[in-house]
C-alpha cells in the first residue's frame, strides 16, 4: 500500500483502514465561528449549553466534517482524490480540546467509475464514544 496522502485508485482494496488523530482547538472552533457566523447559543454560551444538558457549549458539526475534508484530500485517499458526498451521522457531541480519532474504511470500490466508497467513524478519544459516523463516495482521479 502507498503512503498517506499519495494512494492511487488501483492501490485501494476493499477492507483498506486509515485513521487519523485530529484535535478541537480554540483555534480550529475560532476559525469556523469568524468564517460562518453561526453563533447558535449551543455553540457559543457555556452556561446555555449545561442548562440544556450539556457538559459545556457543543463544537459544531461541521468541524467534523472539515476533518473529513482534510483527511480524504490530504491523507486517505489523498491528493488524487476528490470527495463527492458524504452522509454523517451525528451520535454525541464534541467539545473544546477533544481529540478525535477518525478511521475510515473502504467498503466498496466501482471500478468504472473510479469511487471508493468508505465507511467513517469520528471516536471522541477524550470523551470515550462515537460521535459521529457515516459514509463518503471519493473520487480518485490520477494514477
Amino acid at each position: 500500500m502507498s503512503f498517506a496522502g499519495e494512494f492511487t485508485f488501483s492501490d485501494l482494496q476493499e477492507g483498506d483502514t486509515l485513521d487519523q488523530q485530529y484535535q478541537i482547538t480554540s483555534d480550529v472552533y475560532e476559525s469556523l465561528v469568524g468564517t460562518f457566523k453561526d453563533a447558535s447559543q449551543i455553540h457559543i454560551d457555556d452556561d446555555f449549553a449545561r442548562d440544556n444538558g450539556f457538559k459545556s457549549k457543543v463544537m459544531h458539526g461541521a468541524i467534523l466534517n472539515c476533518f473529513l475534508s482534510e483527511f480524504i484530500g490530504m491523507r486517505f485517499p489523498g491528493r488524487r482524490a476528490l470527495l463527492l458526498g458524504c452522509d454523517l451521522r451525528y451520535l454525541k457531541p464534541c467539545y473544546l480540546d477533544d481529540f478525535i480519532l477518525v478511521t475510515a474504511k473502504v467498503s466498496q470500490k466501482l471500478e468504472t467509475r473510479r469511487v471508493v466508497v468508505l465507511d467513517l467513524r469520528f471516536y471522541n478519544e477524550t470523551q470515550q464514544y462515537v460521535a459521529a459516523n457515516g459514509r463518503a463516495q471519493v473520487g480518485v482521479f490520477l494514477d
